[in-house]
């Protein structure tokens, strides 16, 4: 299927408010663009795109239920619309701002208020880089092709050509660096990678390759030096400081790991897995108040994920909090009465707070549900003494 001509380009135009995108719709005409559809939030934009046949995507920042940033990760994460055009509006042209939204693989962004030249100027340069790529470009794609393919032998030899062809650029080197990972060379994707953060010192996808690559080799004061450094540069990434929280608990480094946590709470907007992610990492640390409250943050958000109660669960039997922690496997219970699991973990709950009786017919419930349930068995027969 051809390439739609500029002309023929359909726009979604994404913001909360009613008289921007009456704006950007005015502006697109002025330029001779006559078919868009808009969306007041980023949760409407996904239905559009769903269900219209967009070609580009002009989107606002900071807007509620979803931002444009959170829209662009979905867009970029969705096989159908990961190459889509998405030119970002952004009030502020803050570098970190500008540093998280590349790193999310934005084309371009524009910075309010804007006229319509502005936007044209933005748009044919977005639309120039997709329609006429560099030969960079293109061996660079291709080798990525070969990847995603699961071929990493024959994208080692297509960015060599690219490293040939532009020795100076760091994504030759970076895209080296993922497919000798891939072909598990570690050591020589360390090199590739380091040489993409020496050429370019704010390449944040380098420094996040080999903090995680440090880590795994055991070298945590690299790694976490390389974590430091990229949350320096883009510290509006929640994930970021989250690993280096995590990478410094396990160090022992509390006060240090408690604060980069925090920093990774006040950027988590609405993600229960990542908030379930800190709470293991803290109860990993033995950090169990602290957990129990990282939990209880994933339930109010993913209310039907019956786990996190039972994480829950444990943080506040390691804190002796027997009443809450039977609180929390009741809870789970209403929304998943044939697990055996929570039955077991509510009978051991009941047991620690001298509630024998009452452990005893949940443990009953629990051999019901699963009969080889070897460790329920076991506990049976220790409250039957």
């Amino acid at each position: 299927m051809a390439e739609p001509q500029a002309k023929e380009l359909t726009f979604l135009i994404v913001d909360d408010q009613f008289n921007v995108r009456r704006m950007v719709a005015n502006f697109l005409r002025t330029f001779g663009h006559h078919q868009f559809v808009d969306a007041a939030d980023g949760i409407k934009a996904q239905e559009k795109l769903l269900n219209y046949p967009v070609d580009f995507i002009i989107c606002d920042w900071n807007m509620p239920n979803m931002t444009g940033l959170e829209l662009l990760r979905w867009v970029r994460g969705h096989e159908r619309f990961s190459r889509m055009p998405f030119l970002m509006v952004t009030a502020e042209m803050a570098n970190e701002v500008v540093a998280e939204a590349v790193e999310e693989g934005v084309d371009d962004y524009i910075v309010k208020p804007f006229q319509a030249q502005t936007l044209k100027t933005k748009i044919d340069s977005v639309l120039q880089k997709r329609n006429n790529p560099s030969p960079l470009d293109m061996e660079l794609a291709q080798g990525q092709a070969l990847l995603n393919e699961k071929n990493p032998a024959e994208a080692v030899a297509v960015f060599q050509r690219a490293i040939e062809t532009a020795p100076q650029s760091p994504r030759s080197h970076f895209a080296m660096g993922q497919a000798l990972e891939a072909l598990d060379r570690a050591d020589d994707a360390i090199k590739f990678y380091e040489q993409a953060a020496k050429i370019s010192p704010k390449f944040l996808k380098a420094l996040d390759c080999l903090a995680r690559l440090y880590q795994k080799q055991g070298k945590d004061d690299l790694a976490a030096a390389h974590f430091k450094k990229a949350a320096k540069l883009s510290p509006r990434n929640a994930r970021r400081h989250f690993n280096m929280g995590k990478l410094l608990l396990e160090q022992g480094n509390t006060a240090e790991g408690l604060r980069a946590l925090e920093q990774a709470n006040e950027r988590i907007s609405g993600d229960a897995d990542l908030i379930a992610e800190m709470g293991e990492a803290l109860l990993g640390a033995g950090l169990n108040a602290e957990a129990a409250e990282a939990f209880g943050r994933a339930v109010e958000i993913a209310p039907h994920q019956v786990h996190l109660y039972n994480r829950m669960g444990i943080a506040f039997r390691r804190q002796k909090r027997f009443k809450e922690a039977i609180e929390q496997y009741q809870r789970a219970i209403q929304v998943a009465p044939e697990d055996e699991n929570l039955q077991f973990n509510l009978a051991v709950a009941l047991a620690e707070s001298g509630q024998y009786e009452a452990a005893r017919q949940t443990i009953k419930r629990a051999l019901e549900l699963n009969p080889e349930f070897a460790e329920a068995r076991q506990l049976q027969t220790r409250l039957a003494r």
